[in-house]
């Protein structure tokens, strides 16, 4: 049997990974712990890579052969275990909402090549910063300005999932 079928089905998964991972942005851009899941995503993504590696190193012998196809499998699980990680914490969450103190809402442009002569400007989207506590976190989201007539220091109430994993996600889009 040729390998052809197992390199296009190959292909085929990686691809919609990618595209995954691509529409994931959004999703890290708007999360509260980003940093935690991500790091914890991929330490939970290396140790089951390495223990499968393990379980099944009967097949990788003579290890000088092999070793490559080891170390391709544990960076794949390195890099793909945030994506793993978000998802199933977003997929398993819960609705609530939390207050936070605004500190500001700001439109930013973005444009891959410039602005022309004569092109009219209009926002890309916004940034809003806010504070819990002691700690400040900015949440970036396209759609529309949601705090305009918002002062410096009031209580905001922000729409959140909560995820199984404890990293938050801001619900504005």
């Amino acid at each position: 049997m040729t390998n052809r079928p197992i390199a296009i089905l190959a292909a085929i998964i990686l691809s919609i990974l990618m595209l995954l991972y691509v529409l994931e942005f959004s999703v890290f851009s708007r999360m509260l712990e980003v940093k935690g899941l991500v790091l914890i995503s991929m330490l939970v993504g290396a140790v089951l890579a390495a223990v499968g590696v393990w379980l099944n190193r009967a097949r990788f012998m003579p290890w000088g052969e092999y070793f490559p196809s080891a170390v391709f499998i544990l960076i794949f699980a390195l890099l793909f275990a945030p994506l793993f990680g978000s998802l199933l914490n977003r997929g398993f969450g819960k609705d609530e909402t939390a207050s936070f103190e605004f500190v500001s809402e700001t439109a930013y442009f973005a444009s891959g090549y410039g602005i022309l002569k004569g092109e009219k400007l209009s926002p890309t989207g916004w940034r809003l910063q806010v504070r819990e506590g002691s700690v400040e976190r900015r949440i970036k989201y396209k759609s529309q300005a949601y705090f305009p007539l918002t002062k410096p220091g009031e209580m905001i109430y922000l729409p959140i999932r909560s995820g199984i994993f404890g990293a938050r996600i801001v619900k504005l889009r």
